[in-house]
């Protein structure tokens, strides 16, 4: 399938962002990547910052339609498993993207978008341990997040799988379904 203009300014601008970062990213440099000229981007996005709202949109949609399946689970055990897997499959799937949004972890935009995805989860996260009969499942599902998060930038950065394949079983064995 052939990407419009528009598509490749965003991907561009998505892997540039992840490998330099947005501040030491000029719209000059995204625009001779991209094989347009700087007057086009403008044209779609306006200015450097509504093209990086559009990435981290574009972006989240992306991640939000893979990691359905995930969390789309009955049996709540298993649905912990599955969000302790998120970090792998997502960043398996989208690289660059984990590696900008953790260079942008103080940006406004990404944190607005990271938010409302967290949250979304965090709730899936709440009835399953509230099923489980946890006494506090909300503080559960906290923990249950800063792991993920802390998962995320391991499996980003990290080579080793065959490591965060055993934290991440460790972490599993401690939520088969029994309730604390």
């Amino acid at each position: 399938m052939v990407k419009t203009k528009k598509e490749v300014i965003l991907d561009t601008a998505l892997s540039l962002f992840a490998d330099k970062g947005y501040d030491a990213t000029p719209t000059s440099l995204i625009a001779r990547e991209a094989g347009v000229s700087e007057g086009l981007i403008f044209k779609h996005y306006q200015n450097k910052e509504n093209l990086l709202e559009a990435v981290v949109k574009a972006g989240y949609r992306r991640i939000t339609d893979k990691s359905k399946g995930l969390v789309v689970e009955d049996d709540p055990a298993k649905l912990i498993c599955n969000i302790l897997d998120m970090p792998q499959k997502l960043v398996e799937d989208e690289r660059n993207f984990w590696r900008m949004q953790f260079r942008l972890v103080d940006e406004e935009i990404s944190q607005k978008h990271h938010i409302r995805f967290s949250h979304s989860v965090m709730q899936k996260l709440v009835e399953a341990f509230k099923k489980l009969g946890y006494k506090e499942p909300e503080l559960e599902s906290e923990v249950i997040m800063l792991m993920v998060e802390g998962l995320w930038r391991q499996f980003l950065h990290d080579p080793d799988q065959a490591h965060f394949t055993k934290m991440l079983d460790l972490i599993k064995s401690k939520y088969k379904g029994e309730a604390a």
